[in-house]
């Protein structure tokens, strides 16, 4: 049997799955897409679930200080150099231990590609990170990457495309419709074989993932872990 873990997209609440962390357990591969790329990232290379916690904390106290104004169609509002420096420092200071999966979106059609291990790079973690107007792009293997989660928020099929039979997923874009391209795990609860772990409400309006208080995020670290904790004592 082998157990995978995919962390799905949502900004700031991407503090959910650090506070789930908690609860998970040891994986044999780890997938995510935008803001679960960097947890992914975190989990798959053993870092313990408070340095996580705190890396998130420190973020949101910083974000407002990186807002500016756009230069070109391609960049966005927040300046992407505060998050390309804490990304570039996870990926030299930690390394993973187990099968990682990173899932972009390609081309006119936003095709979701899904890179693995040696091909992981910090632009891509940044480039699956990349919401368009939000965050600049990055250019992996001559095409211009954007966010992974822009069609599938929790894209369910990258850790079973890795071998996985066993998959904990966990969605915090629970606001969005079923209809959105990018919204819920559609058929999530009705794949076997997966566990599906979702906050019990929605965490806030949109804007509240994109500029986040240190409060805000610490309530939902231990929002994440709570529910998680919950849904693993009921199996």
């Amino acid at each position: 049997m082998r157990r995978g873990l995919i962390l799905g997209g949502g900004g700031f609440f991407g503090a959910f799955q650090a506070g789930a962390y908690e609860q998970l357990g040891e994986f044999d591969c780890v997938a995510g897409t935008s803001a679960g790329a960097l947890n992914a990232w975190a989990i798959a290379s053993a870092m313990p679930p408070g340095a996580l916690q705190e890396l998130w904390l420190r973020a949101a106290g910083t974000a407002r200080a990186g807002l500016h104004f756009p230069r070109y169609w391609g960049d966005g509002f927040l300046n992407a150099r505060i998050l390309e420096a804490m990304v570039r420092s996870m990926v030299r200071d930690w390394q993973p231990r187990v099968d990682l999966g990173i899932v972009v979106s390609q081309g006119r059609a936003l095709r979701p590609v899904l890179l693995r291990n040696e091909e992981i790079t910090a632009d891509v973690l940044l480039a699956s990170c990349a919401v368009p107007f939000v965050l600049p792009g990055k250019r992996i293997g001559g095409n211009l990457s954007l966010d992974g989660g822009l069609r599938d928020a929790c894209p369910v099929w990258a850790p079973r495309e890795m071998g996985a039979d066993e998959i904990i997923a966990i969605n915090v874009w629970t606001h969005l419709p079923r209809w959105w391209p990018g919204g819920r795990v559609r058929a999530g609860r009705a794949q076997a074989g997966v566990t599906l772990i979702e906050p019990p409400r929605a965490l806030g309006p949109i804007r509240r993932s994109i500029l986040a208080t240190p409060g805000e995020v610490a309530s939902w670290i231990e929002l994440g872990r709570h529910t998680a904790k919950t849904i693993f004592a009921r199996q």
